[in-house]
């Protein structure tokens, strides 16, 4: 059986290593390794494919939000709502730019952003609300989108682990947009691990707004919007050529690798259907799921540790996103003062097995029934 991975990138590059080599040389025999044509055609082409009207590259998804931020003019001070359970890209960024993140806890059943508790911590300093469509799959932008619009509020979607998802945004169960295309701001990753990942890091902003588009434009380049002449304070952070190729060969295969992950998912899921200890994630009505991760919930009777050590010796890895929530953490815990249980209790019982689009059928089996054999000690 083939080595199993939590992210096969390697295999995945193999099954379409023509078409990326082939445009890979073509950059290096051109020499524009820097901004150009193929930067411009991925940009053009991913906003084509997510309708968005607007598609800034940038060097990282961490950059995208720290850029979608500075956009928006808020000042020190001003308070963003972000959920506790997620990366720490989503609140770092937040800090940096001298402003409040506001930590609130998460759905215990999709691991994403309650929209029920946002009005609670909505105050005269609330700027914007950052949801993140953890795993893969869309928060509840309809009702998100209600509060922002009740109390004036910036919506950034952080969209990193969520592209080509889509998610309703109205009562209206067809009206439907891709996940970062629903807020006034989108950004996403394109970390190799990624369900559209380069070889090696990048990143993008969308916005349907023009006057927006050409501000985080000119702040991705420094500033300047013609060379030499500093109109605001920026910052350098440019996807290189090499990488927007690479992306371009692989954006065409993203709703197949998308569907690939879902086929997993669903294995995963009926596979584990009968054993109690496990919880499967939750899939919302209101949105697709394209499984960045597969994450699944232990009961509390079974020890964490224990069980994936014991996946671990049968060659099967594992991942915890994540062992501990952003509020509890050294460098953020003076912004928050209370317990949130829901996150505190995932960042205990929380567990992600391997899932990508090169999975085959034997590993599947066998993850399954290594799980299945698992006895409590």
């Amino acid at each position: 059986m083939k080595k199993i991975q939590m992210v096969d990138v390697v295999s995945q590059y193999m099954r379409y290593e023509s078409e990326i080599n082939n445009k890979i040389l073509n950059v290096v025999k051109s020499g524009a390794y820097i901004q150009g044509v193929e930067v411009q055609d991925f940009e053009f082409s991913l906003s084509q494919y997510l309708k968005s009207k607007y598609v800034i590259s940038c060097a990282n998804g961490t950059d995208a939000l720290y850029v979608a931020l500075m956009s928006l003019n808020l000042k020190e001070g001003d308070e963003v709502i972000v959920p506790t359970f997620t990366f720490v890209s989503t609140v770092e960024v937040v800090c940096l730019l001298g402003l409040k993140p506001v930590f609130i806890d998460v759905d215990k059943d999709t691991f994403l952003i309650n929209p029920h508790l946002i009005e609670k911590y909505i105050s005269k300093k609330t700027r914007a609300i950052i949801p993140v469509h953890l795993f893969g799959q869309c928060c509840d932008m309809y009702s998100i989108n209600l509060m922002a619009q009740k109390y004036n509020l910036f919506i950034i979607e952080d969209a990193a682990q969520s592209i080509g998802s889509q998610c309703m945004f109205s009562n209206n169960s067809q009206d439907r947009k891709f996940s970062g295309t629903i807020g006034d701001i989108g950004i996403t990753s394109f970390y190799p691990s990624k369900n559209l990942g380069c070889f090696g890091d990048g990143g993008a902003i969308f916005t349907q707004n023009n006057k927006l588009s050409k501000k985080i434009r000119l702040i991705v380049n420094h500033g300047q919007k013609k060379k030499y002449s500093y109109d605001i304070v920026g910052l350098n952070s440019r996807l290189d050529a090499l990488q927007a190729a690479v992306l371009s060969i692989k954006l065409q295969y993203l709703d197949l690798f998308n569907h690939e992950r879902q086929k997993v998912a669903n294995y995963y899921d009926k596979a584990f259907s009968d054993i109690e200890w496990i919880t499967t994630p939750t899939q919302l009505k209101s949105s697709d799921h394209v499984y960045h991760q597969y994450s699944i919930l232990l009961s509390s009777e079974i020890n964490r540790d224990n069980f994936s050590n014991y996946l671990f010796k049968n060659d099967i890895p594992t991942m915890i996103y994540y062992p501990k929530p952003l509020h509890l953490q050294k460098a953020y815990s003076s912004f928050c003062h209370e317990s949130l249980p829901v996150s505190e209790m995932l960042s205990n019982n929380i567990i992600s097995l391997p899932i990508h689009s090169e999975m085959n059928m034997e590993q599947l089996e066998f993850i399954c029934s290594t799980i299945k054999k698992y006895v409590e000690s």
